[in-house]
């Protein structure tokens, strides 16, 4: 593997992240205030929340279920992998971008916590928490 960008576009793409959360409707609210669509909401157990190319966040609610192996299947890991982080980016490069958005959660009252002065190859970034304390990474964009 080389450190060269290639110029050929991946054929794949994140269909689906799976997350448990205890409270369904707050998860939503919450990941709607990131500034995410939700899309749809099915018999209350599960809430659709799409991102950028059409990339979902599925929240499941949660029966008690816990951390497992990832199981044998030809039908993938659908609710049988316990989703605890994952990352997010927005569209702006610079630090003030990510500053404002940065900002613009804490002022709708979610807890953000500081850009270090370092970057992580070549991306700003700060943490949050979801409402079950899945931990949560934005980054600045590193499009061009």
């Amino acid at each position: 593997m080389t450190n060269k960008k290639n110029p050929e576009r991946s054929e794949l793409t994140i269909a689906h992240i799976f997350v448990m959360v205890s409270d369904l409707e707050a998860s939503c609210r919450f990941y709607t205030e990131l500034g995410l669509a939700p899309f749809a909401v099915f018999d209350k157990s599960v809430a659709n929340i799409e991102l950028q190319g059409g990339t979902h966040i599925l929240l499941f609610k949660s029966n008690g279920e816990t951390n497992e192996d990832v199981l044998q299947s030809t039908t993938g890991q659908y609710r049988h992998r316990f989703s605890e982080q994952f990352d997010l980016m927005i569209p702006g490069r610079s630090r003030e971008e990510l500053e404002a958005y940065r900002q613009g959660l804490i002022n709708r009252g979610i807890v953000a916590g500081d850009i270090p002065d370092e970057m992580f190859y070549g991306h700003h970034l700060f943490c949050i928490k979801d409402p079950d304390g899945h931990g949560i990474t934005i980054y600045s964009s590193h499009r061009i």
